[in-house]
């Protein structure tokens, strides 16, 4: 969880700091659940949508860690919504809705770099296919070779974590936080 923590992704929430709920129907049952976005554009899409909707005061969007944000997905306490850029550029046909879609990381297997402590690669993924290409170009520039000889591959969030758990030994992960992320939270906390 320490590693997928170091990633925010964010939900609309009250002046509390409580996120919002929404119905969501799964095998004829209906329950609440807050949505968490990966993509801090689309939390705030959702923010202005739930200020003209809801006309509560104080809303805003806050960061989640993604490592909790995976253990309330797990459990059905939430909804994990990536971005549909990203859900396409993973695969998904255009007009794909992400509701309910996994979430779409992106890697190149050829720009691990040997973590100090462990001797093990640590493989960089990202949740922004752009930003995964400029690592690759990046890589490519101090390292020598070409880019177009690199493969940058999607795997699903869950299938990153089931790696992660059933060979900690042999895989590790840096989970790479959206630039636009950052900035948002960088730019809340100076603003």
């Amino acid at each position: 969880q320490k590693e997928l923590d170091t990633v925010p992704i964010f939900t609309v929430a009250n002046e509390q700091g409580q996120p919002l709920q929404y119905t969501v129907d799964v095998n004829d049952q209906s329950f609440p659940v807050p949505f968490l976005y990966t993509s801090v554009d689309d939390a705030l899409q959702e923010l202005t949508k739930a200020k003209n909707d809801t006309k509560l005061s104080g809303l805003d969007i806050i960061p989640v860690p993604l490592g909790k944000a995976f253990q309330l997905w797990a459990t059905n306490q939430a909804v994990i919504i990536p971005s549909q850029t990203a859900i396409q550029q993973a695969g998904a046909p255009p007009g794909a809705h992400p509701l309910g879609q996994q979430v779409p990381l992106f890697a190149c297997m050829e720009i691990a770099q040997e973590s100090e402590e462990t001797g093990t690669p640590v493989l960089p993924l990202f949740l922004v296919l752009d930003e995964a290409h400029e690592a690759v170009k990046l890589a490519t520039e101090a390292d020598g070779g070409n880019t177009e000889d690199l493969e940058v591959v999607s795997l699903s969030l869950p299938k990153a974590v089931q790696l992660f758990v059933e060979n900690p030994e042999t895989t590790a992960f840096q989970f790479v936080p959206p630039r636009a992320s950052i900035d948002h939270i960088q730019n809340y906390l100076t603003g």
